[in-house]
């Protein structure tokens, strides 16, 4: 809204430049030698060329005939607008009924510090600040001395001196205000860029740079900061911007659309593409100036492949099911209707509308923003989509991690933290846990039962402060934690029979289908610093074989194989 209402303030501002005579269709041309004088040319009455090919002319010094329509403009001072880009020295004459000549020569400097909006110059008619001379006027001759642009004549018109003045200061606070809008999403972009790295955010960001760059030095802002900038190098900037601009905004438009939402060879056509307006540039305008006045016609028709590219893009990958292409379609249709209006104009089809041209400047701004909201959107998206595949290898690694029966530990998770004990050394003692007669109960009361039974355990395990896993069938095992100093001194039997006396109880209260007690045997080993897993558990395992072979129902913390007294030392009943 904001953006619409600045649009409209400025046809409120710009209405008085609609009164401005285009001489375009009035004007003739003829060239010369740069020692030429006005006088001079009048006098030998050579022909002026006023037939189509009048814009074809070259030399070191073009003429330009206008005649002054005396009713029509309005009063007071007037000059001579036109487009600065590439200009030199000029010269300003007016010819009078009686034959005399009024002339102004304007330096290189002087056309600069005559700049008006929107990168014209305007240089004042001699004699139109005297209203009885004004009258007398019949013809505006116009020198330009080594001109680069055909737009250099095809723009000229005559214009009301005060009423650009008064147009000169709103109009640049306008422009200034578009470059700071323009600004914004790039100090959004480089603040996030560092920190998600997505390729699409550098792209833009480039792409706004081009943007301020081409508003900034073709409205004629330049001229106010860096007021010693040459008219060559303003045409040259302008020119490079909007190229460079082009090129990076085709890489965007891969990098931001969804992947697989434009076919393979369609990017590669995009690449391509975007890539000839800065090849064009390079060529017709090269940095030593060695261009022609037809290098405009070339530079214009470089950007119809690109726009025809993305037009077609736009519904390739909107009929692919792309949602991000709709912040395209919405910035870059209106930059897509008003370039090919610019390209029209600059190869000389028809001269057009020049409020137009303003309009360029506001479409460009729209579409840095909407562009910048199409960036954010595509970050949340991205990041949606990272925290879903976070979750879903998340939830893979506790598939692999969990007992699916069980929902604790399983070998697997078992094992690792084996190995990470090696290092931090949390755990002192393996148990490893067997139901007795876990077959009897399955066959007495079926394998949901039995389901039950070690559904139960595990529960009761698993909310242990130890390490606890299911390795297999009915087997569980304790990783236990390092106690204080003064826990470590009793036996770890006595933890696992308290843990074994609260198996004993849960599953006798929450399966009651079962009649008789349901024990455990249990068999404990030291884990030793850097010891292996394969060692430990042998020894765990084979005390898990003795607490059985020795009547079950019971913890066994040191081998008593070979030894077997009615009660072995390093055994517990529960």
């Amino acid at each position: 809204m904001r953006l619409v209402f600045a649009f409209l303030v400025f046809l409120c501002l710009g209405s008085p430049a609609l009164a401005d005579v285009p001489m375009s269709d009035r004007l003739c041309t003829q060239s010369s030698a740069k020692n030429v004088t006005a006088s001079t040319l009048l006098t030998a009455g050579r022909a002026f060329d006023c037939s189509g090919n009048k814009y074809a002319v070259e030399g070191p010094r073009v003429w330009v005939k206008m005649p002054f329509p005396t009713e029509s403009v309005p009063f007071g001072t007037m000059e001579v607008q036109g487009d600065s880009n590439g200009l030199t020295t000029m010269q300003v004459h007016a010819v009078l009924d009686d034959g005399t000549i009024l002339s102004t020569n304007f330096s290189e400097q002087e056309v600069i510090d005559s700049w008006r909006p929107k990168g014209q110059y305007g240089l004042a008619i001699p004699g139109t600040e005297n209203p009885d001379t004004r009258s007398r006027i019949r013809n505006i001759y116009l020198a330009i001395d080594e001109p680069k642009l055909v737009s250099s004549l095809l723009l000229l018109k005559l214009a009301s001196q005060k009423k650009s003045d008064e147009l000169k200061l709103p109009l640049a606070i306008m422009f200034a205000v578009l470059c700071g809008m323009i600004v914004m999403p790039l100090i959004y972009n480089l603040f996030f860029y560092g920190a998600l790295r997505y390729s699409f955010m550098l792209w833009h960001s480039v792409m706004i740079c081009a943007t301020v760059t081409y508003t900034f030095s073709s409205s004629g802002l330049i001229f106010i900061v860096f007021p010693e900038t040459g008219l060559i190098s303003k045409m040259l900037l302008n020119y490079w911007s909007l190229a460079i601009g082009i090129a990076a905004s085709g890489v965007f438009l891969v990098r931001f659309v969804e992947q697989g939402k434009i076919a393979p060879w369609l990017q590669g056509a995009i690449f391509v593409a975007a890539l000839i307006p800065l090849a064009v540039v390079a060529i017709v305008l090269p940095v030593d100036q060695g261009y022609s006045i037809t290098a405009r016609a070339y530079y214009n028709a470089s950007f119809i492949p690109v726009f025809l590219i993305v037009l077609y893009t736009m519904v390739h990958a909107l009929r692919r099911g792309s949602k991000a292409i709709w912040f395209q379609i919405a910035g870059w249709t209106p930059i897509v209707i008003f370039g090919l209006d610019r390209v029209a104009r600059g190869m000389e089809l028809y001269v057009g509308w020049p409020v137009l041209d303003y309009g360029l400047y506001f479409v460009l701004v729209s579409e840095t923003i909407i562009l910048a909201l199409g960036v954010a959107y595509r970050i949340l998206r991205l990041r949606q989509q990272h925290e879903d595949t976070l979750r879903k290898q998340v939830e893979l690694t506790l598939l692999a991690d969990t007992d699916g029966l069980t929902l604790m530990n399983n070998r697997r998770s078992f094992e690792r933290e084996f190995q990470r004990n090696q290092h931090d050394y949390r755990f002192g003692h393996l148990a490893i846990f067997d139901i007795d007669f876990f077959k009897r109960v399955n066959d007495r009361y079926g394998h949901e039962i039995g389901d039950e039974v070690l559904r139960v355990v595990g529960k009761e395990l698993a909310a242990t402060h130890h390490f606890a896993a299911r390795i297999g069938g009915e087997e569980f095992t304790l990783l236990m934690r390092n106690d204080s100093r003064e826990n470590r001194k009793k036996y770890p039997a006595n933890v696992l029979t308290e843990i074994c006396e609260t198996l004993i109880k849960a599953v006798h209260d929450r399966v009651p289908e079962i009649q008789e007690p349901v024990t455990f045997s249990v068999g404990v080993a030291a884990i030793a610093r850097r010891a292996a897993l394969r060692s430990v558990m042998a020894t765990a395992d084979r005390r898990l074989y003795d607490a059985k072979n020795n009547g079950r129902n019971q913890v066994v913390w040191i081998d008593v194989s070979e030894a077997k007294p009615s009660k072995p030392s390093g055994t517990a009943s529960i």
